[in-house]
């Protein structure tokens, strides 16, 4: 089959040969503002769904909340700035980092002190601002420790927060406080918050939800006493290092047990949940909760352990009484997987309570779905071979359904409007790249961010069937910029992997003066992960600047998306259930080979770098395909899935006691014998994620078979490897890498 090149959007590419152009360096696009991109910072949009407001500062410098009009764009006033809550009896240095507010919109939820956790959490101090009072009080006391997740509830009377593991409620009029739970302690139990692991593979950290008056709490409790601990050692300049421990369940290991709990507000007592189905010992996920319209049923998500079963369960409350006995959950939905089920965002209720909407993978791809609340009633709202990959909510007045899907292609994401019925299908994102929007209350307006391979975002105000309103921001500075200095433009197209008749997504990036007869070096960067997309026609940021540096270096860089990731439909993703890395290191080889056999390609030349899953395939590549890869790099990469947690790792490649030969199999550590280029194995050493004991089984596996390699450790680094010039320091060490070894 003949491959054709597709040229990209090459909109900012116009009138480049007429400028002159600087080189890029790593100071500019790492440690600089010159490629900063803009956008429309704290979006949030406010009950009436006629406004929305935004964090940024004043024409006088100041930070502060500021009210626009959906209708034309245009700023309808300030809601309160940094001097506001100085004056309103919050102290001076305050900052904000976040806000909600409560229902009436009369009074502010201020987020200020934040002191990140994990991937996703953090602690921070809270503040409630009164708009009309003027007054500024703090959630909690500021003499003791941080809190996290705090919310304002339904009803606007109440907040809750956690603190030290334990659930608290706020009165707003009195502000006294309430402690709901009185067991949290660390890394035995947590109570509205989730552990380490569902917030990293569930995408789950608040862990309690309010009924939609703000009458109950529902929240999770996990207890974790019986898993086991990881040790981080921290340097930071410390005459003796600072040991870290928490709970990080590892494939085949013990996972936290969890459970549901109800609290009532008016009555002040506490209901357990049933969510079990079997013994005391059994085994099972609850990766999301929550309430139904009703103020008096809730809803859970209960998974099995290896992910293959996914049920969600209603409960309807009776008066409450602090116990469990009498409540029995009902089924109405349920879906099974020899492979796996997936969690989403993409659970809806219609607001009269009649049924809800989500998306499964059940057809072959992945679709929209109503499902009959009293009758488990299911019925198709999409279909056909493409994905949808998110649902923004069901707009009841207008009776349809709002989503993302890659219709047009695996390289795009485009917004589209269905009626429930799964008629009147219309796209709302302007034509091409790929579409990200946010909607109003009421889906009468959306904000899109829409971005190609070779223009930078532009984010632009729509009304609720897709008409232009206002473009926002047009980063026509950025664009500048990247002209400025030589942005070469994005190619698609498709390459040959492993499987016969496959065809494989892929960019490129050729160099200045590039000749097509002339053999170039090249440089694969991929990441290849379950369901992950890299070959996108979408703005690459930073990252792709440094392959544009490398391009300009004389490289042509390739990015390859292989069997396994996403927008091709469940068959492309599922295949590698159970053998993770197998197919696709086979379709990474295969392509390299095929780059190989082009005339302006160096077979000899072919390089290849990823961070964590990316990393992980480096390792593989280059010793798997030895022949073909002359040199990798590996940036934090699992380079043995038995080192990894239980969630993801379960979901891919079973339990290891069942999986022993597709857990090792596909290890790095396992084929280290088989390297003969160069190989630079980069980690963190506080890498909370994946674990910098990756690094050192693959340096001991490395030293047993006697084989050369270069290592860079980054102390007190986590999985980002970022901070002040960390980033800096780590693409200068690879591009010279790269240039003295490819």
């Amino acid at each position: 089959m003949k491959r054709t090149i597709l040229l990209g959007t090459t909109l900012l590419l116009a009138g480049l040969s007429l400028q002159a152009q600087d080189s890029l360096t790593n100071r500019e696009i790492w440690y600089s503002r010159t490629f900063s991109t803009e956008y429309v910072s704290g979006l949030e949009s406010m009950l009436d769904g006629e406004h929305y407001t935004t964090l940024e500062e004043t024409a006088d410098g100041v930070l502060a909340i500021q009210r626009y009009r959906y209708q034309d764009g245009a700023l309808a006033g300030t809601i309160v700035t940094l001097t506001d809550l100085v004056a309103g009896g919050a102290p001076e240095g305050l900052s904000i980092q976040g806000y909600q507010f409560s229902p009436d919109e009369r009074k502010l939820l201020i987020e200020t002190d934040i002191d990140p956790l994990y991937r996703y959490s953090y602690y921070a101090r809270y503040w409630m601002y009164d708009r009309e009072a003027r007054r500024c009080v703090a959630l909690s006391d500021t003499t003791g420790p941080l809190q996290r997740l705090a919310t304002i509830s339904p009803a606007g009377t109440h907040a809750a927060f956690v603190r030290d593991n334990d659930l608290y409620v706020v009165d707003l009029n009195s502000m006294a406080e309430t402690r709901i739970t009185h067991d949290g302690a660390w890394n035995k139990v947590l109570n509205g918050a989730t552990d380490w692991v569902y917030e990293e593979e569930f995408a789950l950290v608040q862990g309690y939800a309010w009924s939609p008056k703000g009458t109950k709490l529902l929240y999770l409790r996990s207890d974790e006493s019986q898993v086991k601990e990881f040790d981080l050692t921290y340097y930071r300049g410390q005459l003796y290092p600072e040991e870290y421990r928490f709970k990080y369940p590892k494939a085949g290991e013990e996972n936290s047990q969890v459970g549901l709990f109800v609290y009532d507000l008016q009555a002040t007592t506490t209901r357990e949940i049933p969510v079990g189905e079997g013994g005391p010992n059994e085994d099972f996920y609850l990766p999301r909760f929550g309430w139904t319209p009703d103020d008096a049923t809730l809803w859970f998500m209960r998974l099995d352990r290896l992910q293959q079963q996914k049920t969600i369960y209603t409960l309807e409350l009776p008066a409450m009484q602090p116990t469990r006995i009498g409540l029995k959950p009902k089924a109405v939905y349920q879906e099974t997987s020899a492979t796996y089920v997936e969690v989403t965002d993409d659970l809806h209720f219609h607001p009269d309570g009649s049924g809800f909407v989500l998306t499964s993978e059940k057809s072959g791809w992945n679709h929209v779905y109503w499902v009959t609340l009293k009758t488990g009633v299911e019925r198709a709202i999409t279909a056909g071979e493409y994905d949808v990959l998110s649902v923004a909510g069901i707009d009841a007045q207008g009776k349809r359904v709002i989503f993302t899907a890659s219709m047009k292609g695996a390289t795009r994401q485009e917004v589209w409007a269905v009626g429930l019925n799964g008629k009147g299908l219309k796209e709302l994102s302007p034509e091409g790249g790929v579409n990200e929007a946010e909607f109003s209350e009421g889906f009468r307006y959306f904000i899109n961010i829409r971005s190609t391979a070779n223009d930078p975002p532009v984010t632009t105000l729509h009304d609720g069937r897709g008409r232009l309103v206002k473009t926002l921001k047009d980063n026509a500075k950025l664009r500048e910029q990247v002209a400025r200095f030589g942005w070469r433009p994005k190619e698609f197209l498709s390459v040959p992997g492993a499987a016969d008749g496959m065809e494989l997504n892929a960019w490129r990036i050729t160099p200045p003066g590039f000749d097509s007869r002339r053999a170039w070096p090249v440089l694969v960067t991929q990441y290849s992960g379950p369901n992950s997309n890299e070959v996108l026609d979408q703005w690459g940021g930073r990252n792709d600047l440094w392959h544009q540096l490398m391009a300009q270096r004389g490289y042509v860089v390739v990015c390859v998306d292989p069997r396994g990731t996403g927008h091709r439909g469940r068959d492309f993703r599922h295949v590698t259930y159970g053998q993770l890395g197998k197919y696709e290191t086979e379709d990474m080889i295969a392509a390299a080979s095929w780059l190989g056999q082009q005339p302006w390609a160096d077979a000899s030349r072919i390089g290849i770098w990823g961070w964590s899953y990316g990393g992980y395939m480096s390792s593989l590549c280059i010793t798997k395909g030895a022949d073909v890869f002359k040199a990798a790099v590996a940036v934090a990469p699992v380079t043995n899935w038995r080192y990894y947690d239980t969630i993801y790792t379960e979901r891919y490649m079973g339990l290891p006691k069942d999986n022993g030969d597709g857990y090792d199999d596909n290890s790095p550590i396992n084929h280290v014998e088989k390297l003969k280029g160069a190989y630079l194995l980069v980690h963190g050493t506080a890498d909370d994620n994946v674990h910098y004991q990756n690094a050192a089984e693959m340096v001991n596996s490395l030293v047993r078979a006697n084989k050369p390699f270069e290592q860079f450790a980054y102390p007190d680094k986590n999985h980002g490897i970022y901070g002040g010039t960390t980033r800096l320091h780590l693409f200068e060490m690879l591009t010279d890498w790269f240039q003295e070894n490819l």
